[in-house]
């Protein structure tokens, strides 16, 4: 099985990169550097760079790689910066994640691993949390754009089992 990282140049995904490589798995990073350094990829490691809403290119190196699964890492992280610019936020997050799903749904790639950060703040529904906090949150950008995210890669004809 051949894995994609989207993101793999980055830190966690780096990181991911690594063990797999170490591991024997054959994987392909997928990044923009625009974050990520490309001194994070192993020697022997294929680097594509190019954007995750580059639906093209993506499909591209699926095929070109023999790719079978995709893990995603890249992401926009900065919390006070998803507060002041929510629609940048959902734009590359969610957004991206619609372009690497029609990306894998082109090429018949069915298997994803989906990472967010924004999971650490909190998966239960808001009204689990007192109310005053529900509408002042600062982090209900970040959920609500990893909800959105997580409901498109359930919907997507890619995903064979989520």
């Amino acid at each position: 099985m051949t894995w994609l990282i989207v993101g793999g140049a980055g830190y966690v995904g780096g990181h991911t990169v690594a063990r797999l490589h170490a591991a024997g798995r054959p994987v392909v990073v997928l990044d923009d550097l625009s974050a990520g350094l490309a001194e994070r990829v192993p020697d022997g490691v294929p680097l594509v760079r190019a954007s995750m809403h580059d639906t093209a290119a993506v499909a591209q190196a699926m095929i070109e790689h023999g790719v079978t699964g995709v893990m995603q890492f890249a992401a926009l992280k900065s919390v006070p910066e998803s507060v002041s610019e929510p629609v940048r936020y959902y734009r590359e997050n969610v957004g991206g994640l619609v372009s690497l799903l029609s990306a894998m749904t082109s090429v018949g790639v069915g298997r994803i691993v989906y990472s967010s950060s924004a999971a650490v703040y909190s998966s239960g529904p808001v009204a689990a949390l007192p109310r005053w906090i529900a509408r002042r949150s600062r982090y209900r950008s970040s959920t609500s754009a990893s909800a959105m995210a997580r409901w498109a890669a359930r919907r997507s004809s890619a995903v064979a089992a989520w």
